[in-house]
């Protein structure tokens, strides 16, 4: 019997993000970073665009190998319109990864566990529906460059 309740997802669009400039930082809650996005696109059956100049991704280090990713954004829809994005996630990294990123600036998680949960901010009209709707993202994340696939939670 199938359970009445089951989650079911359907593909709403992929974003592919490359980045040009990361900044290290180290807190007193442990080890931070950001990457800056320099380019991005948005393509798929739901949405298509371009990513606006200067969102970017903090993300922490966390000390069971996990990262935790903050990342905002703009979108520039294909009709023009601008489109919010927030999205928290996390990323498993293998074990050694962070000293990677500290002597060297770059993160890759190859195609390891990388979920995020995004949420939309965008004015009424044809993309308000993204307001309306409960999403995930399944991505990868190597070096400059990630990739999401954002799903629809049905």
């Amino acid at each position: 019997m199938a359970e009445p309740n089951a989650l079911a997802t359907r593909p709403a669009f992929r974003i592919e993000l490359d980045f040009d400039r990361t900044l290290r930082i180290g807190t007193l809650a442990g080890k931070r970073g950001f990457f800056r996005i320099a380019k991005g696109v948005v393509s798929g059956e739901r949405l298509n665009g371009e990513v606006v100049d200067d969102g970017g991704d903090w993300i922490a280090f966390r000390p069971d190998g996990v990262v935790e990713t903050d990342s905002r954004l703009v979108i520039r829809a294909a009709d023009g319109t601008l489109i919010y994005l927030r999205s928290r996630g996390v990323l498993r990294v293998r074990p050694g990864q962070l000293a990677e990123y500290e002597a060297n600036g770059a993160l890759d998680g190859g195609d390891g566990y990388y979920r995020t949960a995004p949420w939309f901010d965008t004015p009424v009209g044809p993309h308000d529906w993204l307001t309306k709707t409960l999403f995930v993202g399944t991505g990868r994340f190597s070096g400059s460059r990630s990739v999401i696939d954002i799903h629809e939670v049905l």
